[in-house]
């Protein structure tokens, strides 16, 4: 596996590991405090929907539709651009819902979107790299043209 898809699927765990232990403490009223408990409870989601599943996803397409596609991955630079974006998307949205979660002022359109914005900017990079993969990818045999 290349360093990109290790770097996918590492930060897949660790959201794993935060998003359940987020869960656990969240349960245990840990955060009962907040002005906002629904900006905790989304922190919690996003670790574990933008996190756990979307970065396993990434790091997974990476590995396995160039290979299915029978082609090269398009780009090994973007794909590791989009890795960091995701990862500083993601790390910034759930800070900002934390903070947004204690603060008196809406922090979600200028706190927390911005870094949605940016974690939609690196899926947007997932898309074009796997398009461009898959765009070069060859005609699948039908069964009509395959030579014995």
């Amino acid at each position: 596996m290349s360093p990109t898809v290790i770097g996918f699927i590492r930060t897949s765990l660790v959201s794993l590991v935060a998003g359940v232990t987020l869960g656990v403490l969240i349960a245990l009223g840990l955060f009962s405090g907040a002005n906002h408990p629904g900006y905790v409870t989304s922190a919690h989601a996003h670790v574990n929907l933008l996190g756990t599943v979307m970065m396993l996803i990434f790091g997974v397409g990476y590995h396995i539709l160039p290979r299915f596609s029978g082609r090269p991955l398009y780009s090994e630079g973007i794909a590791r651009v989009q890795l960091w974006i995701n990862i500083s998307g993601l790390a910034g949205l759930v800070v900002m819902f934390f903070i947004a979660g204690y603060s008196e002022a809406d922090l979600l359109k200028f706190g927390v979107a911005p870094f949605g914005a940016l974690y939609a900017a690196g899926a947007l990079l997932f898309f074009v790299n796997m398009w461009k993969t898959l765009a070069a990818a060859p005609p699948a045999p039908r069964p009509g043209n395959l030579k014995q």
